[in-house]
């Protein structure tokens, strides 16, 4: 049984705007948020515009496994344009980061060899010391950055995952979501490829929402802003809320993104937002239709 999350203290709130009256910065999730990697949502760059033009401080906080100037490029395509954020702070730009740095204990021991779940073509190894290898017969660890295509289950990789699992080969996860929205069409992200793996006795070094380091960057840079000024936006309980809820936060459970189907009731019916908290054992502090002012 889980606990209580005193799911009628959810405030719903009709638009960014009433919680732009307690907070001076907001932490906003990208896929899910504001758009769904076809398309923008509705209002969701005019409200970036409005939060910018009070004076908020906003971070485009993401678990896409790539680097920030990959993103920056892919967001203006979206008319998410620099003016209308102050800093973009992903899990790949952490992930290759502490490659790079070479100071991570847990990295080094790895070995430079990876095998790689998803795609290279946002070049999250670039100027790395590691070199990919085409079998993990041959491999020191496992890269999940992402899946190919849309899949909606793991099944396609059951070999490889058990094969390494037997090994004991580590994995490193450069983006914790298992769920995502893709031009409306509901898919698996790296973090299914991951949690499969957990499932198989193997090990996982996760970065990304909703681990402790991801949101240490973004405190850093909102270094001058107490954290009950600070407010994270996401469509994701797992992810999403459950960081924000783990680092002090207050939070907004967006309905466009993973859950749109049990939000799709709000505010008229909240029984799918209590079902889904109760799964999950997390709770938001506001829930809105969508990202707008």
């Amino acid at each position: 049984m889980g606990r209580d999350l005193g799911i009628n203290s959810i405030e719903y709130i009709n638009g960014i705007a009433r919680a732009a009256e307690r907070y001076d910065a907001f932490l906003v999730d990208v896929w899910g948020v504001l758009h769904d990697s076809a398309k923008v949502y509705p209002g969701a760059v005019e409200c970036l515009g409005r939060l910018k033009s009070r004076g908020k401080r906003v971070i485009l906080l993401s678990n896409a496994a790539r680097r920030t100037y990959v993103l920056e490029k892919e967001f203006s395509t979206f008319g998410i344009t620099r003016d209308l954020y102050d800093q973009i702070i992903s899990s790949g730009e952490l992930t290759w980061s502490r490659f790079k740095a070479g100071n991570d204990p847990a990295l080094q021991q790895l070995g430079r060899k990876y095998y790689l779940f998803g795609s290279e073509k946002y070049g999250l190894t670039d100027d790395l010391p590691l070199s990919q290898v085409p079998d993990p017969r041959s491999a020191d660890f496992l890269l999940t950055i992402g899946v190919i295509g849309n899949p909606s289950s793991t099944e396609v990789e059951e070999p490889l995952l058990r094969e390494a699992a037997a090994r004991k080969l580590m994995m490193v996860c450069a983006n914790p979501d298992k769920q995502v929205v893709r031009d409306g069409v509901m898919g698996i992200a790296a973090g299914a490829v991951a949690a499969r793996y957990e499932e198989l006795g193997g090990k996982v070094i996760y970065y990304g929402k909703p681990h402790y380091e991801v949101y240490q960057r973004c405190f850093k840079v909102l270094h001058d802003i107490a954290k009950d000024r600070i407010v994270a936006v996401g469509d994701a309980l797992k992810t999403d809320i459950a960081g924000a809820n783990g680092n002090g936060l207050d939070s907004v459970l967006v309905a466009t993104g993973i859950h749109g189907d049990d939000l799709k009731g709000i505010p008229d019916d909240f029984e799918g937002l209590e079902r889904i908290c109760n799964r999950e054992q997390q709770r938001p502090t506001f829930v809105i239709k969508g990202f707008f002012y």
